[in-house]
């Protein structure tokens, strides 16, 4: 059932316009993020497929505008752009959280700053390296993204939407979540898609 669904997403991706096939994308990607169980999700633009990229730059403010999503662009470069989908409110709550300042703050982060602040010295560290720290913005567990670091990415549990290193079992309800949001966008676009296509 779900690969069939998956070959009917692709198939209705493949009859949209630019716009609508980038709108398709995001709201496939940020899903957990729009049902409310995500604070926020990456997302990388390229040339490489369909020119993603100049369809970013051409349609990204009315794109987020109607899926009311924040975006913030994390890391740019003449062939890609790699963007920071979020809910401020959730986001937020992740930044505020005590074990989570203490942890930011051990990674050099200023105690204080505003989400746009820290956002922004997020995106200057891109600049010079992949910062493990990002997994807490993306609602990866403290414990999880501790694990990664001191691991050095090796030794886990299992590995899903991110390298699972504690309460497995926490872990794999969450990911079925972000999977049913999924899903159900999946099945809203096709449904949509089938009714536009109706014949009069």
């Amino acid at each position: 059932m779900k690969n069939v669904l998956l070959k009917k997403f692709i198939a209705t991706l493949n009859t949209f316009s630019d716009g609508e096939y980038l709108m398709a994308k995001i709201e496939l990607e940020a899903a957990p993020i729009l049902a409310g169980i995500k604070p926020s999700s990456l997302m990388t633009f390229s040339k490489d497929s369909r020119n993603l990229y100049q369809m970013w730059e051409t349609f990204k403010d009315k794109c987020c505008a109607i899926l009311r999503l924040q975006y913030f662009e994390m890391k740019k470069t003449e062939r890609s752009v790699l963007v920071l989908f979020y809910n401020p409110v959730l986001i937020s709550e992740v930044v505020l959280r005590a074990e989570n300042k203490d942890f930011l703050c051990g990674m050099g982060y200023p105690a204080g700053v505003s989400l746009q602040q820290i956002l922004q010295i997020l995106r200057e560290r891109f600049k010079h390296t992949f910062p493990h720290e990002i997994g807490l913005f993306l609602g990866i567990a403290k414990e999880d993204v501790d694990g990664f670091i001191q691991n050095g990415g090796a030794g886990c549990l299992f590995c899903r939407y991110w390298k699972v290193y504690h309460r497995p079992h926490e872990a794999i309800c969450l990911f079925r979540r972000y999977d049913t949001a999924r899903y159900t966008v999946m099945k809203s676009i096709c449904q949509r898609n089938s009714l536009v296509n109706m014949p009069a």
